[in-house]
């Protein structure tokens, strides 16, 4: 057999016993031929292990069968999970992905959108960098997910019903002592995940001091500071909502190196979950994101050809573990 990269579609042809372009139509799909044709030519492709290339494919259709994949934070676990599932979706597709960071950064999203357009992939889906305040300059198909921006197509989880469940679930608990480390602010207001759990806790009676809201970034080491910040000014919180697995991960930290037990006394709520939620000790009750329903609808809206709806949201589930308990008695400072 020769090597898969020297066999032509001349040697298939003639190992078939058909012509070259009765070999494209079958490789292509471009003209029906008929089911015995077919496999003699399906049978020869075996035999001599002929690969297409995708570079004369691309040429003769004007299609890269790639898509452009632009996350903005990697050491964020919510996107390489994201990632996944819009990988494993355009695959199934037929599709190819480059992936690309953005490290948050609107110059360096611009950059990566100039490099997927002459890479020639056929559409982009983009997690938009934080600050992004205007949209994104491409021709190509564009799909957002996650983030709005600048009125652009947009695919995301329902983050305020996420974030009312979240709040519900403490306030059935018993919580009425409630902190929140809110992630960042957009232009000075929380994001809809905290706006949810904000709205939720309206309803049920609860106030929350402006004090009591901790903006940060989203990593770890956030969540631990912020915790820290929160149970010094606030003694009496009896739970924490976070916007994010890895904050409410990080508060976990400071709350046991307080000595304080959770959920005996402090419950932790966090978002997204991230596989470590469940590896926790103890584990996480966070909100969960359907990462497979948003990449096949994001994916299904690139490659429609058709103008897709201005916004979808996927619903959100509650996710109950062993971070929350009731409200224990309130503490003194």
């Amino acid at each position: 057999m020769l090597p898969k990269s020297a066999v032509t579609l001349v040697q298939v042809a003639r190992e078939a016993g058909v012509s070259t372009a009765t070999v494209s139509f079958v490789v292509n799909g471009t003209k029906p031929v008929s089911a015995a044709v077919e496999e003699r030519v399906r049978t020869a492709i075996r035999t001599l292990g002929y690969q297409p290339s995708h570079t004369a494919q691309a040429l003769r259709t004007g299609k890269s069968a790639t898509l452009g994949l632009l996350i903005p934070d990697l050491t964020n676990p919510f996107f390489p999970k994201l990632a996944q599932s819009i990988e494993q979706e355009a695959r199934r597709r037929g599709y190819a992905v480059l992936l690309s960071d953005s490290h948050d950064d609107p110059a360096l999203q611009a950059e990566a959108l100039t490099t997927f357009a002459r890479r020639g992939v056929d559409a982009l889906l983009v997690v938009p960098a934080v600050g992004t305040a205007q949209r994104l300059r491409t021709r190509l198909p564009l799909i957002l997910i996650d983030r709005e921006v600048g009125g652009h197509a947009t695919v995301q989880s329902d983050k305020v019903q996420g974030g009312q469940l979240a709040a519900a679930h403490l306030m059935a608990l018993g919580h009425h002592e409630v902190a929140v480390l809110a992630g960042p602010g957009r232009q000075g207001e929380p994001g809809a995940r905290v706006q949810g759990m904000l709205a939720e806790m309206r309803r049920a009676g609860a106030g929350l001091p402006a004090s009591a809201l901790h903006y940060s970034g989203y990593g770890v080491e956030d969540g631990r500071a912020g915790a820290h910040a929160l149970l010094d000014a606030h003694p009496e919180t009896t739970a924490l909502l976070a916007a994010n697995d890895t904050l409410a991960l990080g508060a976990l930290s400071a709350a046991q190196s307080r000595g304080l037990r959770v959920p005996g006394d402090l419950s932790l709520v966090g978002f997204d979950d991230i596989f470590w939620a469940a590896l926790s000790s103890p584990p996480l009750t966070t909100v969960r994101q359907d990462t497979q329903a948003l990449a096949r609808l994001a994916v299904e809206q690139a490659l429609s050809g058709h103008a897709p709806a201005p916004l979808a949201r996927i619903p959100t589930e509650l996710i109950v573990r062993g971070s929350t308990g009731p409200a224990p008695h309130r503490r003194s400072p």
